[in-house]
């Protein structure tokens, strides 16, 4: 690349920036970045997640998708040859954010679900059930650079009793041998993890507090086939029992926050199971109320929290609401930060996401504004990145 070519753009990508800052920009924009080229985004702070604090950023420098180098103020770094530079400066730069329960294939298009969710700054995902292996061939467009959108971890069909809370497209089960068959057509159709439904929603979790719709054993031959993979399973299990028969037997997260009063918020706690919040939609229930005093419970019981949305319940794209709705049940923004930073990527598993590390992805969102004063600066991101990806 000449000299004059890196000028023209580095101004192309300043002027884009400055752009996606000042108006809305079509949701299926993204500005593709060969893979053999260094990203690199200068000034601004970036989130220290695990500190909790913002530090200076010199450069951070993305390469083949990853960051290869953080280099501080003034520390004398040179910029590679051949690079696309975006300033940041008077920009916070964030992790890529993770929502942990989203249904991208429900509720409009899948393709602009996918895009609006990318755009509000969530570049990870976990899809939890769709029907017909709708979210894996998502998934699958979406890496092959078919479709834009998050990175998506999925799970297969719904798997659960006939007539019961998640009874969509076929994914309902009355023995051990179909609990089994339904598992390994999943696993087949390329799911990265299976999602059981053992109980009802809160209305029920409340008036019948041990009612569980997905007995034990279906539960122990769905989780024998995971382990098998060895791939994990989460559940839908907001009633008292159903959670913790879903937390002794095998689930590695709670699709929801279940209603539970603290010795069994400790006994959560001990199973080492992680809780997938979706308050912005609970608490808006009737028996919301109950899932707030719960919810506090599980943090008292430091309980691992995790953020996730249900999106298709809530509208997608409006994930940041999520974050919203967990400061107001008590976290700090740095605490829900980290449920979708930190922690999500713990529950998956998955290092390389969640933080700005060397080593990890170059995932990114850029606000205008300090998010550990005010979180609703993530409503609005100027800028996101996705492993070296820029996305208007």
């Amino acid at each position: 690349m000449t000299r004059f070519q890196h000028e023209c753009v580095v101004a192309f990508f300043g002027l884009v920036a400055a752009l996606v800052a000042l108006s809305p920009l079509p949701v299926s924009a993204q500005i593709a970045v060969p893979a053999d080229t260094t990203l690199v985004l200068i000034e601004g702070d970036y989130l220290d997640v695990r500190a909790g604090i913002l530090r200076r950023n010199g450069a951070i420098v993305v390469q083949g998708g990853r960051i290869i180098a953080i280099h501080p103020p003034e520390s004398g770094w040179r910029l590679p040859e051949g690079a696309l530079l975006l300033n940041l400066e008077g920009r916070t730069i964030l992790p890529g954010l993770i929502d942990a329960h989203v249904h991208l294939t429900l509720r409009g298009d899948p393709h602009e679900n996918a895009a609006v969710t990318l755009r509000a700054g969530f570049t990870t995902v976990i899809d939890l059930g769709s029907a017909n292996g709708d979210g894996v061939r998502l998934r699958d467009a979406i890496a092959q650079g078919r479709v834009i959108g998050p990175r998506i971890i999925a799970a297969g069909s719904w798997i659960g009793m006939k007539g019961g809370v998640c009874e969509f497209g076929g994914a309902t089960v009355g023995s051990v041998e179909e609990a089994v068959a339904r598992a390994r057509a999943d696993f087949e159709t390329g799911a990265d993890l299976l999602k059981v439904c053992v109980t009802g929603w809160p209305a029920e979790a409340v008036a019948m507090p041990d009612s569980i719709q997905f007995k034990a054993d279906l539960l122990a031959a769905v989780t024998a086939v995971a382990a098998d993979r060895r791939r994990p399973v989460y559940a839908h299990a907001i009633g008292r029992a159903g959670a913790l028969l879903a937390a002794t037997g095998g689930v590695r997260a709670l699709a929801h926050t279940p209603i539970v009063d603290f010795a069994e918020a400790i006994r959560l706690k001990a199973s080492g199971v992680y809780v997938i919040s979706t308050l912005a939609t609970l608490t808006s229930r009737p028996d919301g109320d109950h899932i707030g005093r719960s919810f506090r419970l599980l943090r008292r019981a430091q309980v691992p929290i995790v953020l996730g949305t249900d999106a298709a319940v809530l509208p997608h794209g409006q994930n940041v609401k999520e974050l919203l709705a967990l400061t107001e049940a008590g976290l700090s923004p740095l605490e829900a930060l980290r449920a979708c930073t930190i922690n999500a990527a713990a529950l998956l598993g998955m290092s390389e996401i969640g933080e700005i590390i060397p080593g990890a992805m170059g995932d990114f969102s850029v606000v205008a504004g300090d998010p550990l004063l005010d979180l609703r600066v993530l409503e609005r991101p100027v800028l996101v990145v996705k492993a070296g990806q820029v996305v208007k």
